[in-house]
């Protein structure tokens, strides 16, 4: 790896700034940009930086068109045969309908009218041609920042900075501020703070990097030099064909006792740190490991601002011998920073194929590369752990304590290094606790804190813009989603597609670094989730199908491995989705609170269950809701017995607040008959879930009535068989047979096979309890054709089941332990579950007893397990 020094005498430089701007332009005047022409001009012409010829060096400003830039830049392409120099300084700007279109202010220009300013592109591909038809080595330099101004003096009233500023090929782009800022021109500076800063590294030159300083080694050194003051600039590069190693300047502080003539090959260094890294010991490892493994592409992606580009530059030094300790390798590096397609790659020479090319990208670039004969590995990078980015903070502001705080702060930033600076250089002027709570107040973190944020919001954009149409909609839909992660038929619900559709588009965020995915499920970092928030009413709009989506899936699990596992997983998705059903103000809102209480209990989360379900006693409370409130009450009183013994006092006035609740909810119940059933229905199955079997017989009389009126054979049938299953449970069992028998002849008459056999299972197990074995055993064979016809595997495994427990108490002991060994071999051999218990065949429209897991005592217990037969 060797620079040479460019030879002045066959290159050209075209100086071109703007210091004033016409009145009507609304751009700020920039009286050091002048001062920069005349000054950047001496070094150049300087013998001990360049020795460029006056004659050959052009400067272009005050009110100078478009046209004159490109004839000038034109001319100096005709003229050199070595290298082209092209620098601007002035306001940059973006095309409003087109804000990937960057354009440099011209002395009439102003942000509206893109005419009056100069296309870039006009520039680029001016000096592509350069490089493609001359063969020069080409490199420009800009000093302009192209997002808004946050402080006086910044040099444009833009958001956002465009990488398309490096995309040339075979040339070296230098540009002054990262993706993600302004650029200076202080007030009481003689120059702009980039310009300034790279004629003082023209004066002292940099130790220990040779003769020459290429245009790598310059930017390194200016991205230490610029990042670290009160205003950061993180000074960006973007080279092709080894564009970085373009050298215009002698180095003054090189010190060899040998003579060397100017322009001898040198090694040169490479590009130095940027800035002082924090925590990445493990990950320069793991790096070092992938390059001792030869030549080859070394990619190193993330999203934006998580420290890729600083990591590389360290890691190059490592690798050519830059750093004390780390022997350089035995193969010629590449570094390319920011790529953003594989295709890229293919531009580099034929000399490049046996090195080590490393690149930094935003995305995986898992598209295939062409003419890449070596293996291509991929290294992720993660944020900062909060240890490490606490230590950043701490170091760059200066302060001592304040852990906690900084703790915070750094959480709300989700440990972005390009975030986490320019904050550590603000705590030097503002204490901690005030800037976290404005922080906090904000719906960005970074809202009031403008150029900060705008460093993030126009990193988070180029990555965007980048996006297609559907892909964009997805990342907006899904940062609406209230939860920690989500998988994709959470985010599916959210942007109403398919499962499959939806997945394919999250992993492709995932691989441009916009989402991060682990163990099938996805999730923002926070500091970038604010930015892509949408109106809060499409919001609220959106999460009510993630609402329904959610209470589907929260049926009861059984065996269900998948469902449980997911369940599982998805704890801090549910909690967060009741939270903002309640916050939204969503009609189903307690329901769906006492459906994560229920899951929370099912995974021994007893405290978070009754968080829940507390919070849903009070949403409903709020609401007027009755019926909610009832719910609510039930799911405490099932948490209450589970959490302790509860006082003899207790147990009852909580009983008696549950009976009242249902009792309010009750003379709530609409007025229309059939409606009014179906929810006196429910408030039984509600009692019944709170131990209050009184009160639920009570509802479902109630109901009885209503059903009768309403001449609705179905749900009169329905009723009935709650009514048995009720009646079963209160050991009532004589009595609990004639609904039974009642509701299977309406099912058989009306043809309903599958409520038919329930109705005839109900029917069998109250005259098995109340010790009619023959006329039980005769419902249960019936019970076992309709079964039989619905083809229904776990309604037959439960008949066999029953009828085994029938023929045992006949005293058929044989015939009995056959069925029950049918029963297990269906149970064996079906993917369905288990099969029913007792209680739900008997009371099929009861989803507290047709899961099977119930928290009240004993009498449940003699429906839902019978003891099998000894032997059996």
């Amino acid at each position: 790896m060797t620079a040479l020094l460019s030879d002045p005498a066959a290159s050209r430089a075209v100086l071109i700034g703007i210091p004033t701007y016409a009145e009507d332009s609304r751009l700020a005047q920039l009286p050091a940009v002048e001062r920069n022409l005349a000054a950047l001009r001496d070094a150049l012409c300087d013998d001990s930086v360049w020795g460029l010829a006056p004659a050959s060096c052009q400067v272009l400003g005050g009110e100078v068109d478009g046209v004159e830039v490109m004839r000038a830049i034109e001319a100096a392409v005709h003229e050199a045969t070595d290298t082209l120099l092209v620098y601007y300084a002035g306001h940059g700007l973006l095309h409003p309908d087109r804000p990937t279109e960057l354009h440099l202010a011209l002395h009439h220009s102003n942000e509206h009218q893109m005419w009056r300013a100069l296309p870039y592109a006009h520039i680029r591909d001016e000096v592509r041609s350069a490089h493609r038809r001359h063969g020069l080595k080409c490199a420009m330099v800009l000093d302009c920042c192209f997002s808004g101004a946050a402080v006086e003096g910044g040099m444009s009233s833009r958001e956002t900075l465009l990488k398309q500023a490096a995309d040339i090929d075979g040339v070296c782009v230098l540009t002054s501020s990262a993706a993600t800022e302004v650029a200076y021109s202080l007030a009481d500076e003689e120059l702009s703070a980039f310009t300034g800063a790279l004629l003082g590294l023209l004066r002292t030159g940099v130790p220990d990097a040779g003769p020459v300083l290429d245009f790598g080694t310059v930017h390194a050194r200016m991205h230490q030099m610029l990042s670290t003051r009160e205003h950061p600039q993180h000074p960006q590069i973007g080279a092709h064909n080894s564009g970085e190693r373009i050298a215009v300047f002698r180095n003054p502080a090189y010190d060899d006792p040998k003579t060397r003539e100017a322009g001898r090959s040198t090694e040169a260094s490479g590009p130095l740190p940027a800035t002082r890294l924090f925590g990445r010991d493990r990950e320069l490892r793991e790096l070092a490991a992938e390059a001792s493994r030869g030549p080859g592409v070394l990619v190193i992606h993330g999203p934006p601002g998580v420290g890729k580009s600083a990591l590389a530059a360290e890691l190059y030094q490592r690798l050519t011998g830059g750093r004390a300790g780390h022997p350089s390798a035995d193969f010629p590096l590449v570094l390319l920073d920011d790529v953003t397609d594989a295709a890229e790659l293919s531009r580099l020479d034929a000399s490049a194929r046996d090195a080590l090319i490393v690149v930094t990208s935003r995305a995986s670039l898992t598209a295939e590369m062409p003419q890449m004969p070596h293996h291509v590995r991929r290294y992720a990078l993660a944020p900062l752990e909060m240890a490490d980015a606490v230590a950043l903070l701490q170091d760059i502001s200066g302060l001592t304590g304040h852990d906690g705080e900084l703790a915070k702060i750094a959480e709300l930033l989700s440990c972005f290094p390009l975030a986490l600076r320019p904050i550590a250089a603000r705590l030097r002027r503002t204490p901690p606790d005030l800037l976290l709570d404005a922080m906090r107040e904000s719906d960005r973190p970074l809202q009031h804190l403008h150029t900060d944020d705008d460093r993030v919001r126009t990193a988070f954009t180029v990555s965007y813009e980048a996006l297609n149409d559907q892909q964009r909609q997805v990342l907006q839909d899904c940062a609406g989603h209230p939860g920690p992660d989500f998988d994709r038929h959470s985010a599916a619900a959210l942007c109403r597609l398919p499962p499959g559709i939806c997945g394919l588009m999250l992993e492709e965020l995932v691989d441009v670094g916009l989402l991060q995915r682990a163990n099938g499920r996805y999730a923002f970092h926070d500091l970038y989730r604010s930015y892509s928030r949408t109106a809060p009413e499409a919001e609220v709009q959106r999460r009510t199908s993630l609402y329904l989506h959610l209470r589907r899936r929260l049926g009861p699990a059984g065996e269900d491995g998948a469902r449980t596992a997911w369940r599982a997983a998805a704890l801090g998705e549910l909690r967060a989705a009741a939270r903002a059903a309640r916050a939204d103000r969503w009609n189903l809102a307690t329901e769906l609170s006492c459906d994560v209480a229920d899951a929370l209990h099912e995974e021994q989360r007893t405290e978070e269950a009754r968080e829940e379900a507390e919070a849903a006693l009070r949403y409903a409370t709020d609401r007027g809701d009755g019926t909610g409130s009832a719910r609510a009450r039930a799911a405490l009183a099932r948490l209450g017995a589970q959490s302790g013994p509860v006082p003899p006092a207790d147990r009852g006035a909580t009983r008696q607040d549950v009976a009242a609740e249902l009792v309010r909810a009750a003379e709530a119940a609409p007025g229309g008959a059939a409606e009014r059933g179906r929810r006196l229905m429910a408030l039984a199955e509600r009692a019944l879930a709170a131990d209050l079997v009184d009160e639920a017989m009570r509802f479902q009389a109630e109901a009885h009535s209503c059903v009768a009126a309403a001449d609705d054979e179905a749900l009169l049938a329905e009723c009935l068989v709650g009514e048995a299953a009720l009646r079963i449970y209160a050991g009532q069992h004589p009595d609990a047979v004639e609904p039974a028998q009642t509701a299977a002849r309406l099912l058989d008459d009306r043809g309903d096979q599958e409520g038919a056999a329930h109705a005839h299972a109900t029917a069998a197990e109250a005259l098995r309890k109340g010790g009619s074995f023959t006329a039980a055993r005769h419902h249960a064979a019936l019970a076992l054709e309709r079964f039989e016809t619905v083809d229904d595997p776990a309604g037959l495994g439960y008949a066999y089941r029953l009828i085994a427990k029938i023929e045992w108490a006949l005293g058929d002991h044989a015939h009995a332990r056959r069925l029950m060994h049918k029963a297990h071999e269906l149970r064996r051999g079906s993917a369905a579950e288990e099969g029913p218990s007792t209680q739900s065949i008997a009371h099929p429209s009861s989803r507290a007893i047709r899961t099977g897991h119930r928290e009240s005592p004993a009498p449940m217990e003699s429906i839902c397990t019978v003891p099998e037969p000894p032997g059996a």
